[in-house]
């Protein structure tokens, strides 16, 4: 009786209802994730004054830090601390044990170690404009699988566990979460052949399906596009290996073009050449190959002309700055030789006496601004053109 007595004393917490104990978890739980949520973002601000991977080292002590703490609280919390204190009782492990761990310890610090060394010399070399970004992700991934893999069968070659049970688990476990998590593992895989084919890199203008931008980043989920409109998009990496990808900042050229329509009574010849030279002046468009014009259509109320020509070092700003020069450009020079650039034009006809419309036209010599250059009415008659008027 005492002894049992004793126990649940020792057992007592702060809060014995089962409710108590279930509102006093959440809120325990709760309060960790806001704490680790201020912890990254306040990471972000000390990252303005500290470098990246001692911003990251701080980042994760006060992670783990608030993590003891929270567990500390749900033992109490559920009255657990004796078991707690009885399960570290037994834990007796022997000198060799302790040693065999000692070094497991040190070849993961030491394998992590390097890790950050080799990605330090990465960084290096890409700030020297010795390799690209992409260059720069491919080897810090290669150099930690490298170096992380034979670390992991050492460890298990420590505590004599086969490495042939390890990955045969892993095999299953593989198999499981492939089913469960197929689209993100897809994107995994497609953002590695992303990062190996370069279809793109930082900075390229690309276009893929119906978003057009500047790339801004690349990971190995999703890449980062920057629209015209100012629009971030993230494009699932799978999706872009299964579509078409334009990259207008891959060739030195870009050729650009615009429609201008003149009127029909409009020596076309004449007009091509007018434009043709006019885009020749223009400072940012190429020499070779020579600008030139061709009949695109038959418009409505114009026939559609098309200017054509190339630009160098491609990007949006320098394409809408060469459009705008072209057109103001071809502009005046088509005002100076009397070339008109019509507006839509409709022609309204109608026959007399048909009961429906006729067009009447304003008599001459009428000087009233109000009114108007033709009118519609209709007449009512019949086929002997009365007026229906009984």
């Amino acid at each position: 009786m005492g002894g049992g007595r004793a126990v649940t004393l020792g057992q007592t917490g702060l809060l014995d209802a089962p409710s108590e104990q279930t509102v006093a978890s959440l809120l325990i739980l709760l309060g960790y994730l806001l704490v680790t949520g201020a912890i990254y973002a306040v990471g972000e601000l000390i990252k303005q004054r500290l470098a990246n991977e001692s911003t990251e080292a701080l980042q994760t002590l006060a992670g783990m830090v608030a993590a003891i703490v929270a567990g500390a609280a749900l033992v109490n919390v559920w009255n657990q601390t004796d078991a707690v204190v009885t399960a570290l009782e037994n834990i007796k492990p022997s000198v060799d044990a302790l040693v065999r761990g000692l070094i497991a310890l040190l070849a993961v610090g030491v394998t992590y170690t390097l890790t950050r060394i080799t990605k330090r010399f990465v960084q290096v070399s890409e700030d020297r404009d010795a390799i690209s970004r992409h260059q720069r992700e491919i080897l810090h991934h290669v150099v930690q699988i490298a170096l992380f893999v034979p670390a992991f069968l050492f460890v298990l070659g420590l505590f004599k566990v086969g490495a042939g049970n390890v990955l045969l688990s892993a095999s299953v476990l593989g198999v499981v979460f492939g089913f469960a998590a197929r689209q993100t593992l897809g994107a995994v895989l497609a953002g590695f052949v992303l990062l190996f084919s370069r279809p793109f890199e930082l900075g390229d203008w690309v276009e893929i399906a119906d978003h057009e931008g500047v790339v801004t980043d690349i990971t190995i989920v999703n890449t980062e596009v920057r629209t015209f409109d100012d629009e971030l998009v993230l494009l699932p990496n799978d999706e872009i290996t299964q579509r078409a990808v334009i990259n207008r900042t891959k060739s030195d050229r870009l050729r650009v073009q615009v429609d201008v329509g003149v009127d029909y009574g409009t020596d076309v010849e004449h007009a091509m050449s007018v434009a043709a030279e006019a885009m020749a002046e223009v400072d940012v468009v190429e020499s070779q190959p020579n600008p030139d014009v061709v009949v695109e259509s038959f418009g409505d109320s114009a026939v559609v002309l098309t200017l054509r020509f190339y630009i160098t070092n491609p990007s949006i700003r320098r394409k809408w700055d060469a459009q705008n020069a072209v057109m103001e450009r071809v502009k005046t020079a088509f005002e100076r030789e009397g070339i008109t650039i019509p507006f839509p034009q409709r022609v309204l006809s109608g026959r007399e006496r048909a009961g429906g419309l006729a067009v009447r036209d304003v008599e001459e010599g009428s000087d009233d601004p109000e009114r108007t250059t033709e009118q519609m009415t209709t007449d009512g008659g019949d086929e002997d053109g009365g007026s229906g008027d009984e």
